[in-house]
């Protein structure tokens, strides 16, 4: 059982603490653990067994303590093959072991100064976090993707649209627009005769864990913290430093009363606004809601409608806490949110969760949008749940009704309360008092179930405001209701019961929530420019530089063009001296039906010459956007740099989509990938002023031709 001589800790890697041997080396230190996977992501360890300068040697080993000298450091790299973090590794991919010889010898600048007392191992894996990462899109006129593991419509080199798992399970593969990365660094020594052995029976290390995004930052832009800026987390001091979504358009929040509007058009129906979901929620107090407030304006400034998102919750981690749903606070995923015209008028709902329509008309200017999470404050009913009995309530009973304590019936098997009825209906009630506020709204929320007798009206009442809640199965069903306080007590009383009970259990009042804004706000202004119908606005979407998928419809001075490129071949001409008559030599005449095809034998005048092989065709499109200042214009640059752009068409094809399946294609448009073929554009221009860009770009299907 090999073992090394000496310790070994962590040096450099990419998610740091403040008390490691490198929490000095950066300003502020950098515990970062959302990292680019473009950038340096380096790790290292370091052994004190020898000298900088030393080589290890056989010689070095012990057989006592069967300790030797360090010759490799194994590297293995994990990434998440599922969320959240698994207990076991079986739920981590093994993407790569790389062996990894010490560093090179440091040479000391100071002459006479002895080397180093310990010798390093350091490996960079950002090319394969790049390999494991493409892109995420979702679905045109869809509210948010299906998983935000697996990215939804993901793409990239590997092999992604499944037919059905009954067919395959191996045919999709999670690389979207982010991973979580594990490294474990494991030592191997020799040993006196010389062989190499991994290390067994001793500690060996295993780096913090970190996620990564397919995002690139511009070197002579972003500094070191570029990615904190887009992890959205729990902390009330939000409120104060918003985080970013990940786009660069700058319709974001600026300090001048003029912000940029992003100009969307009332008939789109897809604009996204991603961001990395970190924590939600405050410790102790967790988050109830999550959402994308969404507020309308009129042209001259003054507020029109306010509602709200929030389709992403369906892929973010929720928990029961005293059977209380709540979001779970570690989250670590990227989530996405449509925010269009179309959608939000068909989706959008009040702050009690209604649907509300056309929120978006004719008079809208623009809105704004922005996340927010919803914190309820601890329960202000003391022992709801009835685990002392009935302390801190009081009983009301009435003639043989009575209010009693069942140990068995609560939830999950514990105590609960039980109302029981009798032949005269008499009304019990439990209350508490002196604890609401008259004129404050609260949510209340309990479970209910029957428990014997007979009759269908079985319900309980809410006092203070009246409201009955039925009970309409044996099951315990869960009640959720928002009501302003009428009076300083909360009564909750039998109601319509004759000679049968009904159990309450887990009985929460819950007020003044606090609402933390998690972002900054983002600014749309409405388009209402009419298209010109023969040549249509052409819509963009592509990767952004974040990692997110970014917009953009340009309008001005379409064209479109097709170029061919033949291949030909020189082959024999006819000989147009013989033709065929149309008698035989006997003089008989030939019947028509004779001739098996329309070939002359002699006179094949159709054919011959130069002749075509095949023929490669490619639809060329080009575009102009509208004037763009030098902030618009460097973001829109995004579009000639990102390896995947896609322009939205409505055709035919796109349409079965939605006809066969329109819940996976909610929209008869579709994504349909293009290549741009500028090499280069114009961003900034002091002497013309604003900038216009030509977009020119193919289709990257190309167009489909014949083989000779």
């Amino acid at each position: 059982m090999a073992r090394y001589k000496g310790t070994i800790i962590a040096g450099i890697q990419p998610f740091d603490t403040t008390t490691s041997n490198l929490g000095n080396m950066s300003y502020n230190w950098r515990a970062n653990y959302l990292k680019s996977a473009h950038t340096q992501m380096r790790y290292q360890v370091i052994w004190n067994g020898l000298k900088d300068d030393e080589t290890p040697s056989a010689s070095g080993f012990n057989a006592n303590n069967n300790k030797g000298d360090i010759v490799n450091i194994v590297f293995k790299i994990y990434a998440t093959t599922q969320y959240p973090y698994p207990v076991t590794y079986s739920g981590w991919d093994l993407i790569a072991t790389i062996k990894k010889s010490r560093d090179l010898a440091n040479q000391n600048y100071l002459a006479g100064q002895p080397a180093l007392p310990n010798q390093r191992f350091t490996i960079d894996i950002s090319a394969l976090c790049q390999d494991l990462l493409s892109y995420s899109l979702v679905p045109i006129n869809k509210g948010t993707w299906q998983s935000s593991y697996w990215g939804g419509m993901n793409g990239g080199t590997a092999v992604q649209d499944n037919v059905t798992e009954t067919i395959s399970n191996y045919n999709v593969t999670p690389n979207g627009t982010y991973r979580h990365i594990l490294v474990e660094a494991i030592p191997e020594v020799i040993l006196a005769n010389g062989t190499i052995q991994e290390v067994s029976g001793q500690s060996y290390l295993s780096f913090n864990k970190i996620a990564v995004i397919n995002s690139v930052a511009q070197f002579e832009k972003d500094a070191i913290y570029y990615n904190l800026k887009y992890i959205v987390q729990k902390s009330l001091s939000n409120t104060n430093n918003p985080k970013g979504f990940m786009s660069l358009c700058p319709n974001f929040t600026q300090t001048t009363n003029l912000p940029f509007l992003k100009q969307v058009r009332v008939d789109e129906e897809a604009e996204w606004l991603y961001w990395w979901q970190r924590n939600i929620g405050e410790d102790g107090n967790q988050t109830t809601k999550a959402r994308l407030k969404i507020e309308t304006y009129l042209s001259n400034g003054s507020a029109q409608n306010t509602m709200y998102l929030s389709d992403f919750n369906s892929n973010l981690d929720k928990e029961t806490v005293s059977y209380l749903e709540v979001f779970k606070l570690n989250q670590n995923r990227v989530c996405v949110q449509n925010v269009s015209p179309t959608y939000i008028n068909a989706n959008a709902q009040d702050n009690g969760g209604l649907a509300l329509t056309n929120q978006i008309d004719s008079n809208t200017s623009y809105y704004k949008t922005h996340l927010e999470y919803i914190n309820a404050e601890d329960n202000v009913i003391v022992n709801g749940n009835f685990s002392n009995d009935l302390t801190g309530w009081t009983l009301f009973t009435s003639g043989t009704s009575t209010v009693t304590i069942d140990n068995t019936g609560g939830l999950n098997g514990g105590k609960a309360v039980k109302f029981t009825g009798d032949n005269s209906n008499s009304q019990v009630n439990i209350k508490q008092t002196n604890i609401l506020n008259i004129g404050t709204t609260y949510t209340l929320s309990f479970y209910a179930k029957r428990a014997g007798g007979t009759g269908t009206n079985w319900s309980v009442e809410l006092l203070s405001p009246n409201q009955v809640f039925s009970i309409t199965s044996n099951d315990f069903q869960y009640f959720e209701y928002t009501f302003t306080a009428t009076s300083d007590d909360f009564i909750f009383k039998r109601s319509n019961l004759t000679n049968n009970s009904v159990i309450i259990d887990n009985i929460y009042v819950q007020a003044n929530s606090t609402t933390i804004r998690a972002t900054e706000y983002r600014y749309f202004g409405i388009d209402r420019e009419t298209a010109n119908v023969p040549f249509g606005f052409v819509r963009f979407h592509w990767l952004n530089r974040i990692g997110g998928i970014d917009s953009y419809t340009a309008k001005r001075y379409v064209t479109e063009s097709l170029s061919a490129k033949k291949s030909t071949i020189e082959t024999k001409s006819a000989d147009r001296t013989w033709y065929q008559d149309d008698q035989l030599l006997g003089g008989t005449a030939v019947n028509n039906d004779n001739y098996i095809s329309n070939t002359m034998r002699g006179g094949n005048l159709y054919k011959g010459g130069r002749e075509v092989l095949n023929v490669t065709a490619q639809r060329n499109n080009s575009v102009f956007t509208e004037p763009l200042n030098k902030q618009t214009a460097e973001w829109l640059e995004e579009i000639i740099t990102s390896p995947n752009v896609w322009i939205e068409m409505d055709t035919e094809a796109t349409a079965r989509g939605n006809t066969v399946n329109p819940f996976q294609r909610p929209s008869t448009k579709e994504y349909i990938p293009v290549i741009i073929s500028n090499n280069e554009v114009e961003t900034l221009n002091q002497e013309s002023g604003l900038v216009k860009f030509n977009l020119e770009y193919t289709l990257a299907h190309k167009v489909q031709t014949q083989r000779n």
